[in-house]
């Protein structure tokens, strides 16, 4: 009686100690994709931000967000690692579904994203845009990261209320902030 009751006592203790192993894994696979993008992405981010007088953090961070860390369909079939809105009917174009926040409502509304050749074009095209238009000059004129992340909320670059958070979040997380050079 006493073998059968470490039998199934042994069991259970193995069976605890492999779910706690998958889950383990599990978690670790799930953070490995995410500091793959960011380590595979920190060049190109550096070298958009150093042209256009960006935070590298911040860059760096937006395109883990609006990319799902390079997962995204937008990222892996059009290249399009910032969630750049399209102009409907132009031939670069493609449409998805995405969430925009409307009179502090989440609704779910089918837009056109601009589609880019490269991952490198989507890069390019976004330090262009942060630095051409007049209602993110505060995101090229800011002191620091946070000031850089709520700037491009406070210019409108997304309808989320905590997408400024969510930056900062990622760049605090991963250290991002050693990437980003002094400003004049």
């Amino acid at each position: 009686m006493i073998r059968k009751s470490c039998g199934c006592l042994i069991f259970i203790i193995l069976l605890f100690f492999t779910l706690v192993f998958i889950i383990n894994i599990k978690f670790e696979d799930k953070e490995d994709y995410k500091t793959a993008y960011l380590d595979e992405t920190l060049e190109l981010a550096k070298s958009v931000s150093d042209r256009y007088g960006l935070f590298t953090s911040v860059v760096l961070a937006q395109s883990a967000l609006e990319s799902n860390y390079g997962k995204s369909e937008l990222s892996q079939n059009y290249n399009n690692y910032f969630g750049i809105k399209g102009k409907a009917g132009s031939e670069d174009a493609v449409y998805f579904e995405t969430t925009e926040v409307r009179d502090n409502k989440a609704q779910k509304v089918k837009e056109p994203f601009k589609s880019f050749l490269s991952k490198n074009d989507s890069f390019n095209y976004y330090g262009k845009l942060i630095t051409g238009l007049k209602r993110y000059e505060n995101v090229v004129a800011a002191r620091d990261f946070r000031e850089a992340a709520r700037a491009l909320q406070e210019g409108g670059y997304a309808t989320d209320p905590s997408y400024a958070d969510k930056i900062i979040s990622i760049v605090e997380k991963y250290e991002l902030g050693q990437f980003d050079s002094p400003k004049p």
